[in-house]
C-alpha cells in the first residue's frame, strides 16, 4: 500500500480500502474524488482537500474540464473547513482562469456578503471587460449588489450601461426610474416608468410609482389623478387608497381620508400606515393623547425597510409629545423623523446618529436611539456596540462588558464584523480593568475572527 500522507489520518475499513484502490492505480482520479467525497460527508474537508490536491498531480492538460471542476471543488471544501482566506484566493484564482463560469462570481459574493467585503465584490465585478461572456449577467449583479449597499449614483450608471450595451426590458426601466427616484431625479424617474408601462400597461405597481413620483414632484392634481385612474382598472387598490387619503390629510379633508381608510380595512384590517395616519387625524383634531396611543401601536408594527413610514411614525409621534408637553421624547422622535425619511438603509442611518450624538456627548439621546434599535430588534449586536460605548464613557465599565460579551455572542457570519468591534471592545475594557489575561484572550479571539 502507499504511503498515507500525514495529513490524512484515515481510519480502519472503508477509508484504508478506499486508499488501497488509490495505491493499486493511482492514475485513476476518480478514486481520489470518491475518498474526497466521504472525507467531506464525514465532516472532514481539509482532508477532502488534500486527496483532491493529490488527483490533481496526475492529472494532464488534457483534463482541463475535471481540473476546472476539482479546483471548485477544493474552493467549496475551503469554505466548508471556515478557511475564508483561502477559499477567497482559490475562487479568485478560477476567475482569473475561468471568467465565464458564473457560479464562481455567486460563491464569491457570497463570502464577501457574508464577511462584509462587498466593495472588493465590487472591484472583481467591474473588471468584467466586455469581451467576458458573462458581462449581461455580471453587470446585472453589480447593479443589484451597487443598489443593496446604497450606491444609487453607481448603481444607476452601470443599470444604463447595461441597458446601453444590453437592451430595456420592464424590470430594468423600472429599476432604473427607482434608481433616479431614490436620488431625487424625479422628472426622469416618471420618464423611466412611463417608458417601462409600455411593456405592461395597466400594470398598478408601476402606474403607483408615477403616482407617487408625481405626488413628490409637487404635482398633486396629475397624482391624484393617477391614484383614482388605477381604481378604475384596479378597485380597493391600497397604494391609490392610502396616497389619496394622506393628500386629503394634507388638504385639511379628514372624512374624505376615513372613506379610503374604511377600503383598505377590508382588505388590510390593522394596516400600520392607517393607523398613523389616523392618529395624525387626531392630532390635528386637537386629541394628542389618543393619538399618542394609536401611533405607538402603528409605528411599531412597521417593517424596518418602509423608512418613509417609519418617518412619519416618528413625525406624528415627536408632534403629540409636543403637544403633551414632554420635550425630550419630543425631541428624539422628531429627530428620528428627519434623519430615516428617504433613507435606504434603516440600521446604517439609526447608528450614524447615535454616533453622532456620542461624539457631541449627548448621551442621554444616544442610549434613546440604541434602546429604541434594540426595542425592534432585541439581539442586534452593534446596538449594544453602542450601549457599551456609552457605558464606558460614563464610566460604567462593568455594564459596559455586559453590552459588549452580547455583542461579542454574534454568531450570524453576516455580522462577523460587528461580533470582532464587540470582542476588541471587550480587550479595551478589561484593559481599562487592569485584567491584561482577560485583555489579551479577547484581543487573541478578534485577531482569530479577522484571519477567518
Amino acid at each position: 500500500m502507499r504511503k498515507i500522507p500525514p495529513s490524512l489520518n484515515l481510519q480502519p475499513g472503508e477509508e484504508t480500502r478506499l486508499w488501497q484502490d488509490i495505491s493499486d492505480a493511482p492514475e485513476r482520479i476518480s478514486r481520489y474524488r470518491k475518498l474526497s467525497r466521504l472525507m467531506a460527508k464525514r465532516n472532514r474537508p481539509r482532508e477532502a482537500i488534500v486527496l483532491l490536491r493529490l488527483a490533481l498531480k496526475k492529472m494532464t492538460p488534457e483534463q482541463f474540464r475535471e481540473v476546472r471542476e476539482i479546483r471548485k471543488r477544493i474552493a467549496r471544501l475551503h469554505e466548508d473547513a471556515g478557511d475564508i482566506s483561502l477559499a477567497v484566493r482559490a475562487y479568485r484564482s478560477l476567475i482569473r482562469e475561468y471568467p465565464d463560469v458564473s457560479v464562481l462570481y455567486e460563491r464569491l459574493e457570497k463570502i464577501f456578503r457574508d464577511t462584509g467585503r462587498d466593495k472588493e465584490m465590487i472591484k472583481i465585478l467591474k473588471g468584467a471587460g466586455k469581451d467576458n461572456p458573462q458581462r449581461e449577467r455580471l453587470l446585472k449583479r453589480l447593479v443589484r449588489l451597487e443598489t443593496r449597499l446604497g450606491r444609487l449614483n453607481a448603481a444607476r450608471h452601470d443599470l444604463k450601461l447595461l441597458i446601453s450595451e444590453f437592451g430595456s426590458d420592464y424590470s430594468r426601466l423600472k429599476d432604473l426610474g427607482r434608481l433616479y427616484e431614490k436620488t431625487g431625479n424625479l422628472k426622469q424617474a416618471i420618464v423611466s416608468y412611463k417608458k417601462a408601462l409600455k411593456f405592461k400597461p395597466e400594470n398598478p405597481d408601476l402606474a403607483l410609482l408615477i403616482g407617487v413620483s408625481k405626488r413628490k414632484a409637487g404635482q398633486r392634481e396629475k397624482a391624484r389623478k393617477v391614484f383614482l385612474n388605477i381604481l378604475d382598472f384596479k378597485p380597493g387598490w391600497y397604494g391609490s387608497h392610502i396616497n389619496l387619503a394622506e393628500m386629503d390629510i394634507e388638504d385639511g379633508d379628514f372624512a374624505a381620508a376615513e372613506k379610503h381608510f374604511k377600503q383598505i380595512d377590508i382588505s388590510f384590517p390593522g394596516n400600520s400606515r392607517v393607523m398613523i395616519n389616523r392618529a395624525d387625524i387626531l392630532l390635528k383634531e386637537d386629541r394628542p393623547e389618543e393619538a399618542l396611543a394609536i401611533c405607538r401601536e402603528g409605528a411599531a408594527a412597521t417593517a424596518f425597510y418602509y423608512t418613509d413610514e417609519l418617518s412619519l411614525g416618528h413625525r406624528v409621534l415627536g408632534a403629540a409629545y409636543t403637544a403633551l408637553g414632554n420635550k425630550e421624547e419630543a425631541s428624539y422622535h422628531s429627530l428620528m423623523a428627519k434623519r430615516i425619511k428617504g433613507s435606504s438603509d434603516f440600521f446604517a442611518t439609526t447608528i450614524e446618529v447615535a454616533d453622532e450624538k456620542i461624539e457631541s456627548g449627548d448621551l442621554d439621546l444616544a442610549e434613546k436611539i440604541a434602546d429604541g434599535l434594540l426595542s425592534r430588534f432585541p439581539m442586534n449586536s452593534l446596538a449594544y456596540i453602542k450601549k457599551a460605548e456609552i457605558a464606558r464613557i460614563r464610566g460604567r465599565i462593568d455594564e459596559a462588558i455586559s453590552f459588549a460579551e452580547r455583542a461579542a455572542r454574534e454568531d450570524n457570519p453576516k455580522y462577523l464584523n460587528d461580533k470582532i468591534r464587540g470582542l476588541k471592545l471587550l480587550a479595551d475594557l478589561y484593559k481599562d480593568k487592569g485584567m491584561t489575561d482577560e485583555s489579551a484572550r479577547y484581543l487573541q479571539q478578534a485577531r482569530e475572527h479577522s484571519a477567518s
